[in-house]
């Protein structure tokens, strides 16, 4: 008994005896860096900056950025759980090696079965083969090989298809994906001392407000490992494609159409992972949920694989919708990705790799329920502290957006909510050892970041000790968060648009002359876009009328009033949140008005589906 005491005064002891010791290591090596950030802000203490915890009235708090923590007052609503379950795997296969599978059949078979005698084979997928061009948008079969329970099989592809049929039908039918090492020695043109591995995974619809509500176990375990928090990541444009193409190429929307308007193989060049891979990295890159036309799918898809991996053929074995979620055959769509990101950089720790895994089917339409891949999500995050890719891997935890439409666009916090995806970092261990810039990195979760640093931060770590500048092209004088960010830094500065900054309170309107004038202007502005929009013969778009106005605020700039407007239109009911600047008499809607409402149905009259969203159809003849 006397022992155990002792042992844990010990531990107790050794333990207060770190915690103190590691604190003054950090604030010797960062405080003097931090009093140049207080003394350009006498808001913010040296403790502030390093203890943020969620309870203060912003997120961040500079001399060019103040943003509200509106997470404190929205509540999130998400959908009720209907149905949560793919299936029952009957068929386990384990990779034991990285050329050999093993295949157990479980005694669930029997209740697929029904007692009757099966038989079970498999085949392997690949992407389909036209004229010898390999088309990664189709899929073909191998011829299905019998097997028995406890059989060893070599790993000839990524992709598997597991069928058991009795005499009458097929009963049972599965799909898996394992990573095959590539055997070829990949090509190095960078002299590094230490190549740093880089791991992304991008969950779409995800402000940090929503993963702190909705995915709390996440939330807790990213906290509870210092994982980076940047409070003010801040999105660019409206929906995913823009935010993501922005993340990996550094071009604004227009930009991207100008090089990518054949196709995404056309533009594959100036994708991050093309950089990555020919510094000698294996790549990655996977998306679930294909029938979203946000991501990857834009321009027909890639017809040529991206990256070294790629698992978009895996998911064309069939994708169903089932109550809450997305599935692949037994398991939802999400849990394949994991599993293969993980199987990635078990399989490339040794070597260099860059990761680059899409989420969509837990949050991006309204039914799916971010709740229920909130376990997963943590164990694979702990996965990731066993495996010892954290000494040299940088990770990313990201999305594009917050909710775009729905009833949670109605709260005025909607506003950033919708405008400020979540961004957490991984720091390697090793760089925080090596490098005093770890330093700015934490003075960085309290300034306005958008996805241009980032680019340009992913490329400023394939040279870091090359003294090798990176730059955006759509923000050239954007920089890598290992600089310090200076406290001073605006919208404008980081080439946000004025529609989607969120650099300032809201405050109610309270001029009801300069408010209707205000909301004129957005529905003048509606009825441009609805005036031009081309529908099916014997179609035309309703002329819409104000119904509602839901909420109006305002907040100043330098030389003007923003309103930020939401309203709701008749006939149908759609709402819309429109930005309009008031200089002196004159009012302009920024950028084009948005619909906030839920998918439209009543627009399918129109020939462009952009337009959807403004038009409530008329049948004419």
């Amino acid at each position: 008994m006397n022992v155990r005491r002792i042992s844990c005064v010990f531990v107790i002891a050794s333990w207060i005896t770190f915690s103190l010791y590691y604190y003054d290591t950090i604030c010797a090596v960062i405080k003097p860096r931090i009093e140049i950030v207080i003394s350009a802000n006498k808001d913010l203490s040296f403790e502030e900056i390093l203890t943020y915890n969620g309870t203060e009235d912003y997120l961040i708090k500079t001399p060019g950025c103040y943003i509200p923590n509106y997470g404190k007052t929205l509540k999130f609503r998400e959908a009720k759980i209907i149905k949560h379950f793919c299936g029952t795997r009957a068929v386990f296969i384990e990779k034991i090696s990285e050329e050999y599978l093993f295949i157990n059949i479980d005694e669930t078979i029997n209740e697929y079965s029904k007692g009757n005698d099966y038989n079970c084979c498999y085949q392997f997928v690949t992407p389909e083969v036209v004229e010898g061009i390999t088309d990664q948008r189709k899929i073909r079969y191998s011829s299905c090989v019998p097997f028995k329970n406890q059989t060893k099989i070599e790993l000839l592809e990524e992709m598997i298809v597991v069928k058991c049929a009795t005499k009458l039908k097929v009963v049972y039918e599965d799909a898996y994906i394992f990573v095959k090492k590539l055997k070829t020695k990949k090509y190095d043109d960078l002299n590094q001392e230490t190549p740093w591995n880089v791991l992304i995974l991008g969950m779409d619809t995800m402000s940090r407000a929503r993963l702190i509500s909705s995915m709390p176990k996440t939330a807790q375990f990213l906290r509870n490992h210092h994982w980076l928090d940047f409070r003010a990541y801040q999105k660019v444009g409206y929906n995913t494609f823009p935010n993501v193409m922005a993340l990996l190429t550094g071009r604004n929307l227009s930009q991207v159409h100008a090089e990518c308007h054949k196709s995404l193989d056309q533009c594959n060049d100036i994708m991050l992972w093309s950089y990555f891979k020919k510094a000698g990295y294996y790549t990655a890159s996977g998306e679930d949920f294909l029938r979203l036309p946000d991501t990857f799918t834009r321009y027909d898809g890639f017809k040529n694989a991206p990256t070294d991996h790629y698992m978009r053929p895996f998911f064309l074995t069939g994708e169903n919708s089932i109550g809450n979620l997305v599935c692949t055959k037994k398991r939802p769509s999400a849990n394949h990705l994991l599993d293969y990101a993980l199987d990635f950089t078990n399989t490339y720790k040794n070597d260099k790799f860059f990761g680059m895994f899409w989420f969509n089917s837990f949050s991006h339409n309204l039914n799916n329920v971010p709740e229920l891949i909130d376990s997963d999500l943590a164990k694979f995050f702990e996965n990731f502290h066993t495996n010892g890719i954290l000494n040299n891997t940088f990770i990313l935890f990201l999305s594009d957006h917050g909710l775009r439409y729905g009833e949670m666009r109605v709260p005025y916090e909607s506003y950033y909510e919708e405008r400020l995806p979540m961004l957490y970092l991984w720091v390697p261990y090793d760089f925080r050892r090596k490098y005093e810039m770890f330093k700015n990195l934490l003075v960085n979760q309290s300034r306005l970041v958008t996805p241009y640093d980032i680019y340009v931060t992913l490329l400023s770590i394939l040279e870091i000790g090359n003294n090798t500048e990176q730059n955006s092209i759509a923000c050239p004088n954007c920089i890598s968060i290992i600089n310090e960010l200076s406290p001073n830094r605006t919208c404008s500065d980081a080439h946000v648009h004025e529609k989607w900054c969120s650099c300032h309170p809201l405050t109610k309107a309270t001029n009801h002359v300069a408010t209707k004038n205000a909301i004129d202007a957005a529905i003048h502005d509606l009825d441009d876009i609805i005036k031009k929009i081309e529908t099916t013969k014997c179609m035309q778009c309703a002329n819409l009328e104000l119904n509602k106005l839901l909420r109006a605020h305002t907040y100043n700039t330098l030389n003007a009033t923003i309103f930020v407007l939401a309203f709701k239109m008749t006939p149908g009911d759609v709402s819309y949140e429109a930005s309009v600047e008031q200089r002196g008499d004159n009012f302009t809607v920024l950028d084009t008005t948005q619909t906030i409402s839920v998918y439209n149905t009543r627009g399918n009259c129109v020939l462009n589906p952009v337009h959807r969203a403004y038009c409530i159809c008329v049948k004419l003849c």
